[in-house]
């Protein structure tokens, strides 16, 4: 018998969701023995294995079948015989190969799924960051011009900028490299070094330790910003002025020493300190309250006695409806602290004054507000307190009283060219420089106008005009009526 010719096996494969070959073998070895004598064209449906006559939808052809003869049925039993033997070794081969596809299909499953299951434990790894991935490296330079217009300028001397002297044209005021980073999430490293006036220095050097998460809760050992006042806080890339108020850096000169200090920062308010530092020359975040001690000796100094200074800062930026920000607070520090004495023939100081080697009472308390610029802005701080102070006759050291402060306004504009911040300081101290020889008597009287212009984030022009009347700490002579014009580059990277 003649069981099919032209059979489409193309459309068959063996595997776990498609049909097999088997059934329509066994399909035409039924269909074989009861067809009629004339060709019949059968279709089957591949996905229910149903047999048709009739060609249809989703139907595939079988081929064509004819019953033979029955003499040639009967001459070829045997033939059938052998082939329904090899029929069931096919059978058995197609079993034995579907089972191995099987098994393979399992096997691609379970890769599958180890894949997947890899790939979810992947990015895990992948997004773990060293401590190095978080680590910047920042800074600024401020180069500046100064030139005399009238007045006493050549004898000018100011203790918080070294530029103000005669035959001083140009200087690099400020020249800093910064390496920060978060370490963990509960500990941030920052170092800052300076690099102008031909030295390296060590400007602050230590670390953040977080308590929580939301990292409200820090501590700062190492050698940073004391928590006093707005301006001793504020970046000098921030500052619009040239130089901070003398009754304020007279207290803290160069606004750091070391020490271990607790800060506390609300998240909400972590926020907007980094706005007000970022947009609006703010002083960055060193706590709604802060507090600790320190050596009082000033950065990088050894500390002369067992007596160590507290300092406390209380602030809070209070913003309103109409989004403008204004922040207020108070701040602190007592301690003892011990003054270098010496010789000065400038000053006909011929022998060292007497002093207390263990130190004089030195304490300030003060208040500062500032209404940042948007675009109006004032900005004012004031203090009061003691100091060791060299006395009317020049031959002791003693306690004596301080008393100072500053006031400005300022206007920030933005347009096509940049931003623009004109602004006018008045500042006035009466009061020691404790850390220059001797602790002069100082008294300074200023005024300083001028215009910030950020040409770019990474570039600031600064020209300013000032009149000074100001101490000259080096001869202790009152200066007068100075005039003096300066101006500033400074860029950022």
């Amino acid at each position: 018998m003649k069981l099919f010719e032209d059979f489409p096996t193309s459309h068959y494969t063996v595997g776990k969701s498609k049909p097999t070959a088997l059934p329509l073998i066994m399909l035409t070895l039924i269909c074989g023995t009861a067809i009629p004598a004339q060709a019949l064209v059968l279709y089957v449906d591949p996905e229910t294995n149903q047999v048709y006559t009739t060609p249809g939808k989703n139907r595939v052809k079988l081929g064509k079948f004819k019953q033979v003869e029955e003499v040639e049925t009967a001459h070829s039993t045997e033939e059938l015989k052998e082939l329904d033997t090899k029929l069931d070794k096919k059978i058995e081969e197609l079993k034995a190969i579907e089972t191995r596809i099987e098994e393979q299909q399992n096997e691609v499953m379970v890769a599958e799924q180890q894949d997947q299951e890899t790939e979810k434990t992947e990015p895990t790894k992948k997004d773990e960051k060293k401590w190095y991935d978080s680590f910047k490296i920042g800074g600024y330079t401020q180069f500046r011009y100064n030139e005399g217009i009238s007045g006493d300028y050549k004898d000018l001397s100011s203790p918080g900028d070294k530029g103000i002297e005669e035959d001083t044209n140009f200087n690099i005021r400020r020249a800093r490299l910064v390496f920060s980073g978060d370490i963990t999430d509960h500990l941030k490293i920052y170092m800052q070094t300076e690099f102008a006036s031909g030295n390296v220095k060590v400007r602050d050097m230590y670390g953040d330790i977080f308590f929580d998460k939301k990292r409200e809760f820090r501590i700062r050992p190492g050698l940073s910003k004391i928590p006093n006042s707005f301006e001793i806080l504020q970046s000098s890339r921030n500052r619009v002025a040239f130089e901070r108020a003398d009754a304020l850096s007279s207290g803290i000169r160069n606004e750091r020493d070391t020490g271990v200090f607790f800060y506390w920062t609300p998240e909400h308010i972590q926020k907007r300190f980094s706005f007000l530092s970022k947009n609006l020359k703010g002083s960055g975040d060193y706590g709604v309250i802060g507090f600790g001690v320190y050596d009082g000796q000033g950065i990088n100094e050894h500390d002369l006695n067992e007596n160590v200074h507290f300092a406390a800062r209380v602030t809070y930026p209070f913003e309103f409806s109409n989004g403008q920000i204004f922040e207020t607070g108070v701040f602190g520090y007592t301690g003892r602290f011990v003054p270098t004495v010496g010789t000065n023939n400038g000053a006909d100081i011929l022998t060292a004054p007497t002093f207390n080697k263990s130190g004089y009472r030195d304490e300030r308390i003060g208040l500062h507000a500032i209404l940042y610029p948007q675009p109006f802005g004032f900005q004012t701080e004031w203090n009061w307190g003691k100091s060791p102070q060299l006395s009317a006759d020049r031959t002791v050291i003693e306690s004596g009283d301080i008393n100072g402060g500053y006031v400005q306004a300022m206007y920030k504009i933005d347009n096509a060219w940049g931003s623009w911040i004109p602004y006018i300081k008045w500042q006035t101290y009466d009061g020691a420089e404790k850390f220059t020889t001797n602790a002069p008597l100082s008294k300074v009287r200023e005024i300083e106008s001028g215009v910030e212009w950020q040409i770019r984030p990474e570039i600031e022009l600064t020209v300013a005009y000032s009149n000074m009347d100001r101490t000259n700490v080096k001869t202790l002579e009152q200066v007068k009526n100075a005039n003096i014009m300066r101006f500033q580059l400074q860029w950022k990277y």
